[in-house]
């Protein structure tokens, strides 16, 4: 993920309009919404795959994991916070999740629910290790499982090989705090799946690092670092910008910073990713953000060469979107790379990283700022005329041709030569960059940007409408994020950061102190007045969503993780195996009576054999081993209580 700090203009940036804080409904909401993920109905396989021999066995099996592998498994999602719901019982057209989850509200958008089956629940013949759609290839490492075969690691168990089951959306009543209780039609597929919504207003609070568990750093810079969080009351996860105050006034940064929050805060396109909240402390700045874990664009495109036109065409279409969504709002992006597109757990792009965005940009304004990066700096600003909006398509034409060929079209080491080229060099293409791709190129890459396809009011409708999309694309399901992309990373959770460099993970995460030399004056923190934006719950009911028809919905975040039993004290234990409490996959829970030193389980069926070794379960009221005081569980489980 790209959450780079520190990127310094050429120039300073030339004069225009504060940004103003964000204005709006949202931006005085600080509410909740309850999604339960309850079971689904009559799901099945694409035409011509069928599951794996060995999958009725493992549905039988007492180990919940191989249970869950030909499961199929929901990516919920809520304005690009994902959920990970792995299933526990059931079968292909009929399993049963029985999940809640609870997120912050900062934009009134639609719910979805992706419904993926592991390639390994599929028959060798069918899946052919092909991925999603049947077009790319895995090259993961294979380890051997119990059954004698050959068992890929969970993490590509949810990747590019799964099979799309399809998917259901749904626009939540943002109004009333009843539960809404329905079935979903599955589009893309067969079936429905059953869904329960609850919106609740929530008395909103200030919002502090305290608010947050810090988990990994993600990314730094020369102003700051970004962590990978978990926001305490709702347990979602998010990446926390953290941006020394002293650092960007001193470097003249103010004006880049505030923009980036107010673009951030007013944008609301599916490609982008949002802003949840900001708040500050008196020396430094905090913006919190959707967590998108996909990898950037960049690690793919460098790991695979290039892409094929098909997958080329899906990324620069939804990122047509988002650049025409932000000129909209008359503003300009001026940064557009591989490094700032990430992919989410779906494959949808997320575009990030707004420091360099440039505010109040209409149809006839120009401005003078030299900012970017050399391979996608645009004729008209190496030659230090005013440039317009027409600068993003630019930018978009070099990136479609990166993306086709594995460079950009006039890459040099040599940065003074790359300008020369961009200057003065004729386009050229290998042969196979296909004809419709050569003209919509050839016309992005104009270098008089009067001539170039995009400029002026009706621009962007141009591009929309050449043939190299209209042959392929439908703008309206794509914008509702109906195509299913040709690329699923391979990522094993929400809290899954293997996509960014170890050399930030590996660091502790923490908030540093900031030496007293560093403190701000009375008059600089003016500048940073109305920084603060809370759209998100900031409290949490525990109050599990009911209906008549299925009363378990019990929300794991209300769960405390523990390492021993307590001693003295009654309640309920909830084993929780593999994974964090933000993404339970499967509990089992026992009443817990510390006195009698016993646990009765209440569904000792389901109990893995290493489970019930592991707390030597034989009964339903047996003596714990060791003393309940001190119970230690593998590695491989959690207890919650």
């Amino acid at each position: 993920m790209s959450w780079r700090l520190g990127k310094t203009p050429s120039t300073k940036e030339d004069s225009s309009p504060k940004p103003v804080r964000a204005s709006g409904d949202d931006a005085a909401q600080s509410d909740l919404l309850a999604v339960s993920v309850v079971n689904a109905r009559g799901l099945s396989l694409p035409s011509g795959k069928v599951l794996a021999e060995k999958s009725g066995n493992a549905l039988q099996s007492k180990s919940l994991r191989d249970r869950q592998t030909f499961l199929p498994y929901v990516v919920l999602e809520f304005d690009k916070n994902e959920v990970l719901i792995l299933a526990s019982s059931g079968d292909l057209s009929a399993p049963q999740w029985q999940f809640t989850a609870y997120f912050d509200i900062s934009r009134k958008t639609e719910v979805s629910l992706h419904v993926y089956l592991r390639g390994e629940a599929v028959a060798p013949a069918a899946a052919t290790s092909f991925g999603i759609m049947g077009m790319f290839r895995s090259s993961t490492p294979k380890a051997e499982d119990q059954y004698g075969e050959q068992r890929k690691p969970m993490r590509d168990l949810m990747g590019e090989n799964d099979v799309y089951l399809g998917t259901a959306k749904l626009v939540p009543s943002f109004e009333s705090a009843r539960a809404m209780d329905t079935w979903l039609p599955i589009s893309g597929g067969t079936g429905q799946i059953h869904v329960q919504l609850a919106f609740k207003p929530q008395q909103g609070h200030s919002l502090s690092i305290e608010s947050f568990e810090l988990l990994k750093v993600i990314g730094k810079g020369s102003f700051g670092k970004v962590m990978q969080v978990r926001k305490r009351d709702t347990n979602r996860i998010y990446a926390l910008k953290i941006i020394r105050k002293a650092h960007i006034i001193s470097r003249s940064e103010v004006t880049h910073t505030l923009a980036e929050r107010t673009v951030l805060a007013q944008v609301n396109s599916p490609f982008i990713v949002p802003l949840k909240f900001s708040f500050q402390s008196p020396d430094k700045l905090y913006l919190g953000l959707a967590f998108v874990n996909g990898g950037e664009l960049f690690h793919h495109l460098q790991r695979e060469g290039h892409f094929s036109e098909e997958r080329a065409r899906f990324y620069t279409a939804e990122l047509f979107c988002a650049l025409e969504h932000l000129h909209d709002f008359n503003v300009i992006y001026r940064d557009l790379k591989p490094e700032n597109i990430l992919l989410d757990y779906t494959g949808h792009i997320a575009l990030c990283d707004f420091g360099l965005c440039k505010l109040n940009m209409g149809d006839k304004e120009t401005t003078h700022t030299f900012c970017g990066t050399p391979e996608y700096l645009a004729p008209e600003l190496l030659l230090g005329r005013g440039y317009t909006k027409s600068v993003d398509w630019w930018t978009l034409g070099v990136l479609l041709y990166e993306m086709l060929t594995g460079l950009p079209p006039f890459y040099s080491e040599d940065v003074s030569e790359m300008y020369r080229k961009i200057l003065h060099d004729p386009l050229t293409f290998p042969p196979e960059v296909q004809p419709d791709a050569r003209d919509l190129l050839t016309r992005l890459l104009h270098r008089e940007a009067s001539e170039r396809l995009g400029y002026g009011p009706h621009g962007a409708a141009e591009i929309k409408s050449h043939p190299f999309f209209t042959k392929h694309i439908d703008w309206a399901l794509l914008l509702a994020k109906k195509v299913q992309p040709p690329y699923k990373p391979g990522v094993q959770s929400t809290l899954d950061t293997s996509n960014f460099d170890p050399e930030f993970t590996s660091e502790p995460a923490q908030d540093s102190m900031v030496d007293e030399s560093h403190l701000i004056s009375a008059a600089n923190q003016e500048q940073f007045s109305g920084f603060s934006y809370n759209a998100g719950a900031e409290s949490v009911s525990n109050t599990p969503i009911t209906s008549a028809t299925n009363s378990y919905y019990t929300p794991a975040q209300t769960y405390t993780p523990i390492t021993t039993l307590p001693s003295g004290q009654s309640g309920t234990v909830v084993v929780v195996t593999g994974v964090g409490p933000s993404e339970t996959p499967d509990s089992y829970s026992w009443n817990y009576t510390a006195a009698l030193s016993t646990l009765a389980p209440t569904v000792n069926s389901a109990l893995s054999s290493s489970l019930a070794k592991s707390i030597d379960l034989r009964s339903s009221a047996s003596n714990l081993e060791p003393d309940p005081t001190n119970l230690q569980l593998p590695s491989s489980f959690e207890l919650y209580y």
